[in-house]
Parts: C-alpha cells; sequence; structure tokens
C-alpha cells in the first residue's frame, strides 16, 4: 500500500483552524456592525514604511518575485506560486465585482493629500488575500529550510504587515483585510491538498493534449471572466484578460520546458545562479519597460502582452540559461 504523504500536521492544522477561528469571530462581527472604516494613520513616515509594505503585494513585485524563484530555486514552486496568484487575484475580482463594496472613505479624501489610493471595490482585500495565498505557500514550502517553524512565523507576521498596511494607508477597512485574509486561508488550504491530486493526473497524459488543455482553461477563464464580470472590479483594466494571458504563458512556457529544456536551478553552482539572476532580471526589466507599455489598448492585446511576459519567465530564460551555462 502506497503511504501518503501529510500535507499538515495536526499541529499546524490546529494553529491554522485556531487563527481561523478567531479572524471569522472578528470577521463576522464586523460584517453584523457593518464597519467600513479603515485604520489612517496621517503621518508622513508611517505613510511611507506602510506603502513600501503594501508595494510587496503588488504585480511587479510579485512577477519579479517568481522570475527570481524560476531562475534561481525551483521552477515547480515558481509555477505554484503563479498559479496560486492568478487564481487568488481572480477570485478576488469576482467577489468584488459581486458584493460591490466601496472602499472607506480615507480611500478618497485622503488622496490628494497623500498621492496613494486604489481604484475598484475594497471587498474583499486583494492584497491580504493574495498574501495569505501566496506567502502562505512560501512559507509552508521554506518550512523544513531552517529552525522548525522560524520562516512560517516569520511569514505570518509578513503576512499580517502587508494586511494591515491596506487599512493604514486608507485604501481598505479592517473588515475588508479580514475577510480577505479568511479567504486566503481557504485558498491556501484547498491549493495545498488539491494541487498535487491534479498535478499528478495532469502529468499522466501526454504534452499535446496537456499544452491543449492549458490552452482551453487558459481561453476560457479569460472570455467567461471577461462576459460574467464586465466591469473588472472598476480598475480600469480587464483583469481576467492579463490573467488568463497570464496562465496561457505560464502553463504553456512550463510544459515546454519540461520536455525540452529541463532547467534545474538546483544543480546550478552559486556563480551560475547570481550571473542567471542579474541577466534574467535585466531582461525582464528591458521587456517590461519598453515592450509590456507598447502592447495596450484591446482585451486581446491585454491577453498577448501577458502571455508573452509569462513565457518568457517559464520557457525563453530557462532556455538562454541552459545555453549559457554551457559555454
Amino acid at each position: 500500500m502506497t503511504e501518503t504523504k501529510e500535507v499538515l500536521s495536526k499541529r499546524s492544522l490546529i494553529t491554522i483552524g485556531s487563527l481561523f477561528f478567531l479572524l471569522f469571530l472578528i470577521g463576522t462581527i464586523l460584517l453584523v456592525l457593518d464597519y467600513n472604516e479603515a485604520l489612517y494613520i496621517e503621518n508622513s513616515i508611517v505613510q511611507l514604511i506602510f506603502e513600501m509594505i503594501t508595494f510587496t503585494g503588488n504585480g511587479l513585485f510579485l512577477i519579479l518575485t517568481i522570475a527570481v524563484f524560476n531562475f534561481v530555486y525551483d521552477k515547480r514552486f515558481a509555477k505554484n506560486f503563479f498559479i496560486m496568484w492568478i487564481f487568488s487575484g481572480g477570485i478576488n475580482s469576482m467577489l468584488k465585482d459581486i458584493i460591490k463594496e466601496p472602499r472607506p472613505e480615507t480611500n478618497i479624501t485622503k488622496a490628494a493629500d497623500r498621492g496613494y489610493s486604489s481604484s475598484g471595490y475594497g471587498f474583499p482585500s486583494g492584497h491580504a488575500q493574495v498574501a495569505a495565498a501566496n506567502w502562505g505557500l512560501t512559507a509552508y514550502e521554506f518550512k523544513d529550510k531552517a529552525r522548525p517553524n522560524l520562516i512560517p512565523e516569520i511569514f505570518s507576521v509578513f503576512i499580517f504587515l502587508v494586511a494591515i498596511s491596506r487599512a493604514i494607508i486608507g485604501v481598505h477597512s479592517l473588515k475588508q483585510i479580514v475577510w480577505g485574509l479568511l479567504i486566503g486561508i481557504v485558498i491556501l488550504i484547498a491549493f495545498l491538498y488539491l494541487e498535487p491530486i491534479i498535478s499528478q493526473k495532469f502529468n499522466r497524459l501526454g504534452v499535446s493534449m496537456r499544452v491543449v488543455l492549458a490552452i482551453i482553461i487558459s481561453l476560457l477563464y479569460a472570455i467567461l471572466g471577461t462576459l460574467l464580470f464586465p466591469e473588472f472590479s472598476g480598475y480600469g483594466v480587464n483583469l481576467y484578460a492579463v490573467s488568463g494571458g497570464s496562465l496561457f504563458g505560464l502553463s504553456v512556457g512550463y510544459i515546454l520546458e519540461g520536455e525540452y529544456v529541463n532547467y534545474e536551478p538546483s544543480e546550478l553552482t552559486t556563480k551560475q545562479r547570481v550571473i542567471n539572476l542579474v541577466i534574467g532580471i535585466a531582461i525582464l526589466m528591458i521587456f517590461l519597460i519598453f515592450i509590456y507599455g507598447l502592447i495596450v489598448g484591446t482585451d486581446i492585446l491585454l491577453f498577448i502582452q501577458n502571455a508573452i511576459l509569462s513565457f518568457i519567465i517559464t520557457f525563453l530564460m530557462p532556455l538562454f540559461f541552459t545555453k549559457i551555462n554551457r559555454s
């Protein structure tokens, strides 16, 4: 009989369950009271600190993080981190479009003074949700890399700081960040248990079938999201075209890389990792600055733009690295 690998220990489940129950209790009270106030602190230094913290939940930072993981750490974890972000972000956008709760007044009245505001609806907080899902996944990945529980503890504090930063800079209420954390935890737990099963079944398929399925799922994500949620959470850009394109480039690039490139960062020397990271980030920044910004306009172009970006990270750069690492 094959031994089933334990995903989370009983201690971890109790800890996460207790935290979830506490957040759920707080979130329910805030929901009943309809408390939609931020924790805005009108101090330039405090604002600067928490604006830097909140930046770790922005798209540019997460894209660069994915690139770093893919170039010098582990392509499988980079793939999971990317997928988590895409689907967690999609779920968040859909919930915002359905609930349509406005952000707190500090997001509007203070925007001109402090120069920081967010568009779109506020419930649940996307930064809080993605922080719990993605940085929670990172904590799980590195849980055994140092002293037991050290890295999960560090990331738990980091997740809290990212979430609370949204209330302190005034763009989300306490209720919105609490429910963002709750939903992020649910997504994280579901991902930890379902991803190994789905990946195992998916990897048993032939290359052609996997590529076809990846294309179909990516297109459905973009098309159905656009048709069912036409407001795109009020961000002024079709987030489903962005996410669908990202999923397209990620999935097709990852499949082809695994078949024809087999780039393994763990097998590189420290020198090779440093070289790959510097070159990879430099090329990525050039694309982001000079090319990414040129492809704008229609939803189709948004899809193509993000598909190219993801394909560069998952296939073209690993292919390039294997060439220069051999020379």
